[in-house]
């Protein structure tokens, strides 16, 4: 009977963050286990994802280096929908719709580092993706491995305008657009390019590489980064009175052991936002960053469904301190949970 592989790439975040913590690493490309469903009836055509992604960003760092856990905290919620209509000649589309609930906590956004902390959220739909994907390889049954290719376009459908209030002293507020970190999008039209590969030894054992890169061509969104204050010499120097609209990448390797109706999982994952975009400029204020984390996952199979949690654990942050970011440090998690099932439909 006609097997059918389904390869779902993971990428991190944050607003639904790929990356964690104060790099706005964008989740526009969903989450989901690198597993297959095999044996799939002609009546079967969709893949339905819902995945959670939580995580509590608080550790400050300048470069690599650990600063503190007490500047700020970024808590990212989001709430991943996919739908995957598989077609003839491992042809297949993809729809990923992200809805987040995000939130900021410190005081230096608010009325400086002398007074309390006060918290900024944001909740909403984020950025859009339709993706079409192709089988290089003839996905019969008996073929121990193949490599899938994606293209898509990432709609700016999230609100990158997302305002909230922040607290001068006990009497003053201000309405203004929250920080890049919990926006709901960057508010750029992108193009999402993909490839994912497995091989299987055996029934026991296969091993699987994703990658995932976002070129964004828009430079900046016209969005304020000052949250209600006046522009400082060295933001306006720097031109990081906006928001940049940067791109981003991931890349994920690792191996499944299936045991019976139990898949134990263990990748390494690599994400950044690049100083540099590949189309367009680099003007606007970004958090240009890298995370490289070790990710364990365990997956129940059943016949029409597979719940799954994965675990990212990085080991190794880094904020690019340059002009683009005003020298300034950023937070990250300590770890990241995505927690959700996979149906047949």
């Amino acid at each position: 009977m006609k097997k059918i592989f389904v390869l779902c790439f993971n990428l991190l975040l944050a607003t639904y963050c790929w990356g964690q913590g104060c790099i706005a690493i964008r989740n526009v490309a969903g989450v989901s286990p690198d597993l297959l469903f095999e044996n799939m009836r002609p009546n079967e055509k969709f893949i339905l994802n819902v995945t959670n992604r939580y995580f509590e960003a608080s550790s400050t760092y300048i470069g690599n280096k650990y600063i503190t856990d007490s500047i700020v905290t970024n808590r990212i919620y989001t709430l991943n929908i996919s739908v995957l209509r598989l077609l003839d000649n491992g042809w297949s589309l993809a729809l990923y719709v992200p809805i987040s609930a995000n939130s900021r906590t410190n005081n230096r956004d608010h009325g400086g580092p002398q007074t309390p902390k006060y918290t900024t959220r944001s909740f909403g739909v984020g950025d859009a993706r339709f993706t079409v994907y192709k089988w290089l390889l003839d996905p019969s049954a008996g073929r121990k491995g193949n490599i899938q290719a994606g293209l898509g376009i990432k709609f700016p459908t999230g609100d990158f305008r997302y305002q909230d209030y922040f607290v001068r002293n006990d009497s003053t507020t201000v309405v203004a657009p929250v920080d890049q970190a919990i926006q709901l999008g960057d508010g750029g039209t992108g193009i999402t390019t993909e490839l994912s590969a497995y091989y299987s030894f055996n029934k026991m054992l296969n091993i699987y590489f994703n990658g995932f890169y976002l070129i964004n061509p828009r430079d900046e969104n016209g969005v304020s980064n000052l949250k209600g204050r006046n522009p400082t010499a060295v933001e306006i120097r720097n031109n990081t009175t906006v928001m940049s609209v940067p791109d981003q990448f991931s890349f994920r390797a690792g191996v499944n052991l299936h045991v019976k109706q139990i898949v134990l999982s263990s990748s390494i994952r690599y994400e950044k936002v690049p100083v540099n975009d590949f189309l367009g400029g680099n003007k606007g204020f970004r958090r240009a960053g890298s995370i490289l984390s070790i990710e364990p996952g365990l997956t129940y199979i059943t016949k029409s469904a597979m719940p799954f949690l994965y675990v990212s654990v990085p080991f190794e942050r880094n904020i690019i301190q340059n002009h683009q970011n005003n020298m300034t440090p950023a937070g990250f998690a300590n770890c990241v949970f995505y927690f959700g099932v996979q149906f047949k439909l």
